[in-house]
């Protein structure tokens, strides 16, 4: 078999890692020999299948080098290293390469590579590429790439200063990981709001939390819940202390078993600043849960939620039309559960394997492409 090599910062817990895992074992690695070359030295914390090989560039002391404009060349001569011993047997089909700084090397290694390099932005690229640094590495590597992937078309849009970006491009959604399809809602609905995701300023937990304490006013019944880590932790609880809401508001951590953690909540809400296409909303309304999120920049939020009919959009960073609408959802729960049961339709859109198919096609163009310009 011919071989792919996939490029990412890390296998630790994130959306567009848990996909590359998803993807390489259920798809490529039955169609390809994979490498997943990972940035960081980090534990995987996704099982990969055992046909797959794992690479990493950093040390363990390495990878803590917080300043990107020092550990890019080092970064790169290492992964230069890497690409040549790979590419010797001449059966590397394409280099793809997931998140920004895995992006910016993959594209500057380009032309000493023998095979297309795709490029997959996983993120609001306004708030990805922010600041002078990022926005000159983007605007001279990415360019150089052969194919790329966005997950919604106003991702894509930013790119317009480059028609080589546009024309050489595909909007491809993540997919719905395969355990999360064709399951039924659950029957009985417990007390508690779920929020799914790392407690980090982008998914703005807090804002969540101070919505909550205007919801539970009126409704004391019902717990607000957190599975996820993250650097705002320890804010949250001091936060959680001040309020009085320590009886009220839990935070448990990561879990395993997300589906079984949220199943029977209320509502699940998502209450981030910015998203790319957010897993959690998509698990969340695969399930059938009613879902409530922020309007999020880039599209991935509404890509998925038709305004009040599978769920709910509310303005980013608006705590009181947030806590507005989780009170309306509680206190009509037969609006809530038609919601929930229309939601669990975008497991057609978003089938793995669908995606996947998708993905290869992408692929196959680069592929042609790439031989008809060598």
């Amino acid at each position: 078999m011919e071989n792919l090599i996939f490029l990412t910062l890390s296998l630790t817990r994130g959306g567009a890692e848990r996909v590359i895992c998803n993807m390489c074992n259920e798809y490529f690695a039955k169609h390809y020999h994979v490498t997943i070359i990972s940035l960081m030295a980090a534990k995987p914390e996704y099982e990969l299948d055992a046909s797959i090989r794992l690479l990493t560039i950093d040390t363990e002391e390495e990878q803590y080098q917080q300043n990107m404009l020092v550990r890019f060349p080092r970064r790169r001569r290492a992964l230069a290293k890497v690409l040549r011993e790979l590419q010797k047997d001449g059966q590397t089909k394409a280099l793809i390469s997931f998140l920004p700084e895995p992006n910016f090397l993959a594209c500057s290694l380009k032309g000493k590579c023998s095979f297309p390099v795709i490029i997959s932005v996983r993120n609001d690229p306004v708030k990805e590429y922010a600041g002078t640094f990022r926005q000159t590495m983007m605007r001279v590597f990415y360019p150089k790439a052969s194919g790329y992937v966005f997950q919604t078309r106003m991702a894509r849009d930013y790119f317009r200063f480059s028609t080589h970006i546009m024309e050489n491009s595909a909007v491809i959604p993540n997919p719905i990981a395969r355990d999360f399809l064709n399951l039924a809602p659950a029957e009985k609905r417990n007390r508690e709001i779920v929020a799914v995701g790392r407690l980090e300023k982008q998914k703005n937990p807090m804002l969540l939390l101070h919505a909550f304490e205007k919801v539970r006013k009126k409704h004391p019944e019902y717990q607000l819940v957190f599975y996820g880590e993250g650097s705002l932790r320890k804010e949250l609880e001091q936060e959680i202390r001040t309020k009085g809401l320590t009886q009220a508001v839990q935070l448990r951590g990561n879990t395993s078993d997300v589906k079984g953690a949220i199943r029977e909540a209320a509502l699940f809400v998502l209450a981030s600043d910015y998203e790319g296409m957010p897993n959690a909303l998509m698990e969340a309304m695969a399930l059938g849960l009613p879902c409530i999120s922020t309007d999020c920049p880039c599209g991935g939020s509404a890509f998925l939620i038709r305004d009040g009919e599978n769920g709910w959009l509310v303005p980013v960073g608006e705590e009181e039309a947030l806590a507005q609408q989780m009170c309306e959802v509680l206190e009509n729960p037969e609006k809530a559960r038609e919601a929930g049961c229309a939601a669990q339709e975008i497991t057609k859109q978003l089938n793995p394997d669908v995606i996947y198919r998708t993905w290869d096609e992408m692929l196959q163009l680069c592929f042609k492409g790439y031989g008809q310009r060598k």
